[in-house]
C-alpha cells in the first residue's frame, strides 16, 4: 500500500455498514510519516511528517468527525523520554494542525474504549524514566484519562497501575465464560489481566496469569469450550510462543514453539472458518506464521508460512466471512504497509 521507513504501528477505523474495505492508519517509529488510508481508494494521505516516533495509534470517532491519537517521539533504542500524545483530525487537508494531549515519557501503547457512554484513553509506559538504555529500575504502568466532550479541553490523566517494566503489550480481551472485558498487560513482571471496573474512577485490580516475563498476548476460545485461552510471546521480544489455560487450580502454560526470532506480535481468532493463530518475528527470517488446531483442542506445532522477510511489528485481521479475510500489516522489516487478502 505504501513505503514507510521503519513502519511500526497500524490500526483500523470502525467498520462502515455495508462496506467491506476498512479505513486504517500506519505510522513510522523513526523519522517517517503518519499515514491515513481511507477506504475504498486507499490513496495514502499524510497526517503528519514530524516529529516521528508514531509507535502507537488509536482511532477516535466523534459524531461524523474522525481523529487519530498518536504516540509521538518514541524513537528506536528506547529513545522516548520526550514522548507525548497528540490528537490529529483525519477529515480535511494533509498535515493538519494537531492538538497536544499530554507529555508522557516512554508511552508504548495506547487504546481508546467506550464505557457507559463515555470515551476513555488508556496509555501504557515501558518505564517512568531511564538513566541509560538498559535501565529498568524505574517502572512504568498504565495511565487513564476520560476523553472530554470538548477535545480542546485538558485531558486529565492519572496512573491506575504502577510497578510495570517493559510493558510491551496492552491488548483488549474478554476472559472467562462471562466474557469479562479488559486488557492483557505483558511486562517484565509477568502477564496480567486488567478487567474493566464498573467505576473507572476507582481502583483497577489485576489478575496475574503468568509470572514469566511477557512481550505480547491475545485471548481467544481456541477449543470452543466457552473459556478463552491466552496466547503469548515471551520473554520481552522473545522466542517462546505459549498458550495459557485457566483451570480450577489456576492458570497453566504450555509451549507451542520456542524458535521465534525477536517475536513481536501475536493474534488469534477465526480465519477462513477455523481457529487460527498468527505469530510475527522481526529477526531471523522475519516471518509471519499461521498455526491451526491439532484436532485435540490444542495447537498443531507444524505451521504454514504466510510470508517472510517482512518483520511484522503490528497487524489487524478482519474476517469478512468463512471464505475471506484481510490482514493489515506494518511490515517493519521491509519498510512497507501491506494488506494480505485470504480466500478459501
Amino acid at each position: 500500500m505504501a513505503t514507510l521507513e521503519r513502519g511500526y504501528s497500524i490500526t483500523l477505523l470502525p467498520p462502515v455498514p455495508g462496506v467491506r474495505a476498512r479505513s486504517f492508519l500506519a505510522g513510522s517509529e523513526d523519522e517517517d510519516r503518519l499515514l491515513f488510508f481511507d477506504a475504498p481508494g486507499y490513496h495514502p494521505k499524510v497526517i503528519a511528517q514530524s516529529p516521528g516516533g508514531y509507535i502507537s495509534i488509536a482511532a477516535l470517532i466523534r459524531g461524523d468527525r474522525r481523529y487519530v491519537i498518536a504516540t509521538t517521539e518514541f524513537k528506536p533504542g528506547f529513545n522516548a523520554a520526550p514522548a507525548s500524545l497528540r490528537l490529529y483530525p483525519l477529515d480535511g487537508q494533509e498535515n493538519p494542525p494537531s492538538h497536544p494531549i499530554v507529555d508522557l515519557p516512554y508511552t508504548h501503547r495506547i487504546a481508546v474504549h467506550r464505557h457507559q457512554g463515555r470515551d476513555y484513553l488508556l496509555a501504557s509506559t515501558l518505564c517512568a524514566a531511564k538513566s541509560h538504555k538498559d535501565d529498568w529500575g524505574q517502572p512504568g504502568g498504565i495511565h487513564l484519562a476520560e476523553i472530554p466532550e470538548d477535545l480542546a479541553q485538558p485531558w486529565r490523566m492519572r496512573q491506575i497501575v504502577t510497578g510495570l517494566n517493559k510493558n510491551h503489550g496492552m491488548d483488549f480481551a474478554r476472559l472467562g465464560r462471562s466474557g469479562q472485558p479488559g486488557y492483557l498487560l505483558s511486562a517484565m513482571e509477568g502477564l496480567f489481566f486488567m478487567p474493566l471496573p464498573a467505576n473507572h474512577d476507582g481502583a483497577w485490580p489485576l489478575e496475574q496469569i503468568s509470572a514469566e516475563e511477557t512481550s505480547d498476548a491475545v485471548a481467544f476460545d481456541w477449543d470452543g469450550d466457552g473459556e478463552p485461552e491466552v496466547f503469548s510471546i515471551s520473554p520481552f521480544h522473545g522466542h517462546v510462543l505459549s498458550v495459557h489455560r485457566r483451570t480450577a487450580a489456576g492458570w497453566t502454560r504450555a509451549v507451542i514453539d520456542d524458535d521465534l526470532a525477536f517475536g513481536h506480535i501475536v493474534w488469534a481468532g477465526e480465519l477462513l472458518g477455523a481457529p487460527a493463530l498468527l505469530a510475527g518475528s522481526r529477526r531471523g527470517r522475519r516471518e509471519m506464521r499461521l498455526y491451526r488446531p491439532d484436532g485435540r483442542g490444542g495447537v498443531h506445532p507444524a505451521y504454514a508460512l504466510i510470508d517472510e522477510g517482512i518483520g511484522p511489528s503490528q497487524m489487524n485481521v478482519v474476517a469478512h466471512d468463512a471464505h475471506s479475510a484481510s490482514l493489515y500489516v506494518a511490515a517493519h522489516g521491509c519498510n512497507e504497509v501491506r494488506i494480505y487478502e485470504f480466500a478459501a
